[in-house]
């Protein structure tokens, strides 16, 4: 059947390219399917997850019970303010508006460290930090929150505390060899540690929506300078002409080796997509180059030509995880739509739509599996529901590029 699918797309897609016409990701995406899950997931985050202070629950079991307790984190907290900003946009409806505005508003009011600061990481449902320290991924969310906030509204103080997050990243989190430090203590003081892309992945992320929300020149010579850090000191280019980028690093950038010194493949599907988006945001062609050197890898070693989607990571010497998650097969949707004009990218997109229908939506309580579908009837699957902001990033991908 996913071979079926994919030859009437692809020659659909020759037809499109015959005509000369690209009318970008929605031209060749499943719109109807996207459309209809995009809706199920604000619907259901909408109706469980904003609490009356602006709190956002984060966390729920496969039946969609809430696990925190009313506590609140950062990085869950400010991934659904994001999707309540795609729930307004996708729908217009104002009930997501003011539901992004409580979360934005509790976040400057009772995340944001008026002492040192920066964000805290996780505070109680009064709003009491009851854990102080900064971590640079939690920060990214915040940013990407706060951005779309400010753009959406159009807002100054939405804004303004975005640029003064960012402000506060890029002077009292700068790593002493380039990029970011991963975590630092409430004050920030100075420490050593291994490090990931994977902040620096979301940070780059949240400085692209902060050039849409503001325009600031600055910010994109500092989105150039985070990219150029990664692209130049962590990307390991490969004779074949493909590139990937380490997920672990030692405290001076060094790759790991050991049993962390792997290749995720979502990442680098994530980083293709995001690569090729910087260019409309005043950032080198040569990004989308780029792109194109990590897409090629991460085809070529993690995707799976068979039943379509994608594997889990590789090692250095070789091996492939094969397993499939759910998060890497949104990013990778979302990279194959990057490229409306590849019926090649456009096949894998169709087969790997199909194999997550078949195999990741939960049609028995709602939302994704973390794991498909053979693997949860073992047991081999967690009993959390995924957070929205990978799934309704791809959906709202797929429904607004042109």
């Amino acid at each position: 059947m996913l071979r079926r699918a994919a030859l009437a797309c692809c020659l659909a897609v020759l037809a499109a390219c015959d005509s000369g016409k690209d009318d970008g990701a929605a031209s060749v995406a499943n719109v109807e399917w996207h459309r209809a899950d995009l809706k199920a997931q604000v619907e259901r985050w909408l109706a469980l997850a904003p609490q009356p202070s602006g709190l956002m629950q984060g966390e729920f079991e496969r039946g969609w019970q809430p696990t925190r307790n009313g506590t609140g984190e950062l990085t869950l907290h400010s991934r659904v303010v994001y999707t309540m900003l795609v729930g307004y946009e996708a729908t217009g409806d104002r009930r997501y508006l003011e539901a992004a505005r409580r979360g934005a508003d509790f976040m400057l009011q009772y995340f944001r460290d008026p002492e040192f600061g920066g964000y805290f990481q996780r505070v109680d449902a009064a709003g009491k930090p009851v854990s102080t320290g900064k971590n640079t991924y939690g920060h990214a969310f915040a940013l990407l929150a706060l951005a779309h906030a400010g753009r959406v509204t159009g807002e100054a103080k939405y804004k303004d505390a975005a640029l003064a997050l960012w402000r506060d990243v890029r002077d009292k989190l700068r790593h002493p060899d380039g990029g970011l430090r991963m975590s630092a203590p409430r004050d920030f003081a100075a420490g050593d540690s291994r490090n990931s892309q994977n902040h620096l992945m979301h940070m780059f992320e949240a400085l692209l929506a902060l050039i849409d929300a503001t325009g600031d020149q600055s910010v994109v010579g500092d989105a150039r300078e985070l990219g150029d850090f990664v692209l130049l000191k962590l990307m390991v280019g490969l004779p074949s002409g493909g590139a990937y980028i380490p997920e672990w690093y030692d405290k001076h950038w060094k790759p790991l080796q050991d049993g962390d010194g792997y290749i995720d493949f979502g990442h680098q599907f994530e980083w293709s997509h995001l690569l090729r988006s910087a260019e409309r945001r005043g950032l080198p062609p040569i990004y989308a180059d780029v792109a194109d050197r990590l897409l090629k890898y991460a085809v070529a070693t993690g995707y799976d030509e068979q039943e379509g989607g994608v594997f889990n990571r590789a090692y250095p010497n070789g091996q492939v995880d094969r397993n499939k998650y759910w998060w890497p097969q949104a990013e990778a949707m979302r990279a194959f739509l990057a490229l409306p004009g590849r019926p090649d990218m456009v096949r894998r997109y169709h087969e790997t739509q199909e194999f997550v229908d078949q195999q990741f939506l939960d049609r028995e309580h709602g939302g994704w599996l973390l794991g498909p579908k053979k693997a949860c009837a073992t047991g081999n699957c967690s009993r959390l529901q995924p957070d929205p902001y990978h799934l309704v990033g791809l959906h709202w991908t797929a429904l607004s590029s042109k």
